[in-house]
C-alpha cells in the first residue's frame, strides 16, 4: 500500500523563493525604485580612448606644424593633435582650429571612440578695447553647453595658466576668461568663466 500524497500545497513555498531571488536582484543592482521619471543621460560609453588621443599618422608637411585640439573621449575631454599651417596666427589661427574642432574625426580617431560636440560657429571679427588673445564667436559663449564650451576653451587656452578669453560677435557680449582645469578635462560641465580684466 502506497503512503498517501501529502497534502502540503507547494506554491508557498515557490513564492517565497521567487521573492527573495527579486530581492536579492533589486538590491543588487544598487538603484532605488522610484514613481518618478528619471533623466540619467546617455549610457557610458565603453569607448577606448586613452589621453593624447591616437598617435598621428605621420609627421606635418613642410610648412606646416601640429597643433592641439581638444575632443570628447567618453564624458571627458582628451588632446588630439592636428596638422595646421605654422604661418597662422590671431583671428586666421583661431578660425582653423575652430575648422578642426568641427570636422567629424578620422578613421583613426572615430575606432578610437572620440567625437565632437562643436558645430554651427565662426570666428568673428574681433572689437577696440578687447583684451589680447580674445577670441569673438558668432555666438555668445555664455550660452553654450558644454561639452561644446569645453572643447572651445581648452583649445584655445594658452599661458601656464591654461586660459581663454572669449566672447559673442556684438560690443555688449562682454569677454569672459575660462581656464581649461583638470576638473573641466574631466567634466566638461565643470567649465566655468568671469569676466576678462
Amino acid at each position: 500500500m502506497r503512503a498517501a500524497a501529502s497534502n502540503r500545497p507547494v506554491f508557498p513555498a515557490l513564492a517565497a523563493v521567487a521573492l527573495a531571488a527579486v530581492a536579492a536582484l533589486t538590491a543588487g543592482c544598487g538603484i532605488r525604485p522610484t514613481s518618478v521619471p528619471v533623466d540619467a543621460g546617455s549610457a557610458p560609453s565603453r569607448a577606448e580612448c586613452s589621453p593624447g588621443g591616437p598617435a598621428p599618422a605621420a609627421s606635418p608637411a613642410e610648412g606646416e606644424t601640429l597643433r592641439t585640439v581638444y575632443l570628447v573621449c567618453g564624458a571627458q575631454l582628451a588632446p588630439v593633435p592636428r596638422s595646421v599651417p605654422d604661418d597662422l596666427d590671431g583671428t586666421e589661427l583661431a578660425a582653423r582650429l575652430l575648422t578642426e574642432l568641427e570636422r567629424e574625426p578620422g578613421g583613426d580617431e572615430e575606432r578610437a571612440g572620440y567625437s565632437t560636440a562643436v558645430s554651427g560657429l565662426r570666428v568673428a571679427d574681433g572689437r577696440s578695447g578687447d583684451p589680447a588673445g580674445t577670441v569673438r564667436l558668432s555666438r555668445d559663449p555664455q550660452g553654450l553647453g558644454s561639452p561644446m564650451l569645453a572643447q572651445l576653451v581648452c583649445t584655445y587656452a594658452a599661458g601656464e595658466e591654461r586660459t581663454a578669453v572669449l566672447a559673442g560677435p556684438d560690443a555688449g557680449d562682454a569677454p569672459y576668461t575660462y581656464r581649461c582645469s583638470d576638473a573641466a578635462l574631466r567634466a566638461p560641465e565643470n567649465t566655468v568663466g568671469e569676466p576678462a580684466t
